[in-house]
């Protein structure tokens, strides 16, 4: 899947990627036991409620890739220009659809959407 885009798009994409989590998980923290920070580009969300734990989303542009590190699971997300978004190869989850279910999962709410 890996298309590959130049440094200064998937700057780009990365950051607005960060931004609309970064927002979403914000609202979440506004109901839930949960922190959110985003340094050096890298979104760092924290689990007080629900299984403690920690969720780590951070761009890697050699590669041009956001990478997730959340519960168990290590994801490799590419840029997709068909959808406009960065995608999973294995399962074509995008990275909000992942998010929202692995955040589903650690809050035990199967019916959480970001």
């Amino acid at each position: 899947m890996s298309e590959r885009i130049s440094e200064a798009e998937f700057q780009q994409h990365a950051e607005q990627a960060i931004a609309q989590l970064e927002r979403a998980f914000g609202e979440l923290a506004e109901e839930r036991d949960i922190d959110v920070q985003v340094e050096g580009g890298v979104l760092s969300v924290s689990f007080e409620e629900g299984e403690p734990g920690k969720f780590i989303v951070s761009p890697n542009s050699s590669v041009r890739q956001m990478w997730v590190s959340a519960r168990v699971s290590s994801l490799k997300f590419d840029w997709s220009e068909q959808t406009h978004e960065f995608v999973f190869a294995a399962s074509g989850e995008t990275l909000k659809q992942a998010m929202s279910r692995l955040t589903g999962e650690q809050l035990g709410d199967s019916g959480l959407a970001l």
